[in-house]
């Protein structure tokens, strides 16, 4: 078991919040624990024996309420002090992305490097005082992890400015950079005009529940509306998940046959062979499968989840053998294999796939952060980043879906049989809280961030409008009224900027002082004067 000290204003809490509480192993996957607290302490009682790191949602001042690690931990009779080991493990990824990076040697008067210095003498001033003063050490970890948080992020964006400049100089990026999802039966005239003249492709969703309400019985009429308009504008289209087990994309009389996997087999083939056939040379790349490896819904084992991965590409190859196929892995962090252990954590499977040999074209990754669901609790900046680059170990080129709400989603309604209850809607922020603003720096930081990785492919934002099944409410660039938010206008800012020849400097996430909002005015009003 671990336990973990933790202070409320110099004393020991009295009460502390676990939310998205997750303990990590040595190999990077969620382990099954159970977590509490008492006498001031948290309690991780871990299913497994070894070292293991413990994750939960963290209030880090100015840089928001996002989910933070500690360092791998022995199990010891003493409690650890919680801030002092988040602390630790930021420091350490600090100077190994430092060190990754090759930005040892960074100005001296950067703000990477002011901040890192300030953090380290808070650590080890926190260090110093653990044993003697607790409440004062936590303090200082407090003190020190808000900088290396904030340190860390302004670390991937020097990063990102040096890279995604080093791809434009060296004509390396990718053709189709910027995407926008839409919704089937969302049409109208201006939308479609604003995906034509400011985006280089279309996500277009293909959920079997709308496509297929009975069995055999397909309604086409809104895809091919969106298709043959693609088509006519000559915008390219990535087309699915053609195949995701999450209840809203799956028609309710599959379920039937949710525990023969043979039939639901037979019955997925038969629906990819439909879909692919009718879009086969209209749409250019296919997403073919979507999630398989979180099996929260359909209880199939490793070989089956495999052999369904196989199957749905050979087919999709088979069929438009020219087109790209993808396989989308979901809530990549991997929070979810600790309450499940029938699915697989995502490198895992991403392993998987490539040791398998199965012939897919790249991986997609869908990554939304926001709302309290699984695996969209609020991350920095640095976490993202980090992620990505793992996955840049596949040798695959990555089509990456990102998304974060204008607004806090509150007080989200689910229904629970035939009842409703309210959920926790706690699943952190970034930042000072979402907001237009917020969601558009966030918006500018992450397709810099994933852009300079020579293995991104492509960017596409979750939603081009708000709509009430968008999977993120509140997400969409444009609001329900057709009114553009901030962050539509530096979204088709930043793709102009890819192609003139200056080069791309990126500003620092949040300007300090009294020139904040000054700083976004000037900024809004000269995005719009262009």
């Amino acid at each position: 078991m671990l336990k973990f000290r933790v202070f409320d204003d110099g004393e020991p809490a009295s009460d502390w919040p676990l939310r998205n509480p997750h303990v990590i192993g040595s190999d990077g996957s969620a382990m099954r624990a159970e977590f509490g607290f008492a006498d001031g302490a948290v309690t991780v009682d871990k299913r497994e024996h070894g070292p293991a790191a413990f994750a939960l949602q963290q209030d880090v001042g100015d840089c928001g309420d996002v989910t933070l690690q500690t360092c791998l931990l022995p199990e010891r009779d003493e409690p650890y002090l919680l801030s002092l080991e988040l602390a630790r493990h930021r420091m350490m990824m600090l100077y190994n992305k430092l060190e990754d990076w090759g930005l040892m040697d960074i100005d001296r008067d950067h703000p990477v490097t002011k901040r890192v210095e300030l953090a380290k003498r808070l650590f080890i001033e926190s260090l110093c005082h653990a044993e003697a003063e607790p409440a004062r050490s936590d303090k200082l970890a407090r003190d020190c992890l808000a900088i290396a948080v904030d340190g860390s992020e302004e670390l991937a964006l020097a990063h990102a400015e040096l890279l995604i400049n080093r791809r434009k100089a060296g004509g390396t990026l990718p053709r189709h950079p910027v995407g926008c999802g839409v919704a089937p039966d969302l049409i109208n005239d201006r939308i479609r005009a604003g995906l034509a003249n400011n985006f280089d492709f279309l996500s277009l969703p293909l959920p079997w529940r709308d496509l297929a309400v009975e069995e055999n019985n397909y309604r086409w009429d809104k895809t091919d509306s969106w298709v043959e308009w693609a088509t006519k504008q000559r915008l390219p289209i990535v087309g699915g998940p053609v195949v995701s087990f999450e209840p809203s994309q799956l028609p309710d009389w599959i379920y039937i046959w949710e525990h023969d996997f043979e039939t639901v087999r037979d019955v997925v083939y038969e629906h990819i062979e439909t879909v692919v056939s009718r879009y086969r040379n209209r749409i250019v790349a296919w997403n073919v499968v979507s999630g398989l490896h979180i099996n929260s819904h359909f209880v199939f084992s490793f070989d089956q989840l495999i052999d369904l991965t196989r199957m749905a590409v050979m087919l999709v190859k088979k069929i438009q053998p020219h087109a790209r196929a993808l396989v989308e892995v979901r809530e990549p962090f991997g929070e979810y294999y600790g309450r499940n252990q029938r699915a697989i954590p995502p490198m895992m499977y991403a392993d998987l796939l490539i040791q398998g040999g199965i012939q897919f074209d790249g991986f997609a990754i869908k990554m939304y952060m926001g709302q309290a669901q699984s695996g969209q609790y609020a991350r920095d900046l640095m976490q993202f980043s980090n992620m990505l680059d793992q996955f840049s170990n596949w040798g695959k080129p990555v089509h990456l879906t990102i998304a974060t709400p204008s607004e806090p989603v509150t007080d989200m309604m689910i229904a629970v049989e035939d009842d409703k209850e309210t959920i926790d809607a706690d699943c952190g922020h970034w930042r000072q809280g979402w907001s237009t603003k917020w969601q558009s720096r966030w918006l500018m930081a992450m397709y810099h961030i994933a852009l300079s990785k020579p293995f991104i492919d492509s960017v596409s934002w979750g939603s081009v409008i708000d709509h009430p099944k968008v999977d993120l409410p509140l997400s969409g660039l444009i609001r329900e009224d057709l009114q553009p938010k901030l962050a539509y206008k530096r979204l088709l800012a930043f793709r102009r900027s890819l192609a003139s020849p200056d080069p791309i400097q990126i500003t620092s996430v949040a300007p300090r002082g009294d020139t904040e909002d000054e700083a976004d005015a000037e900024q809004d009003a000269a995005e719009q004067s262009a």
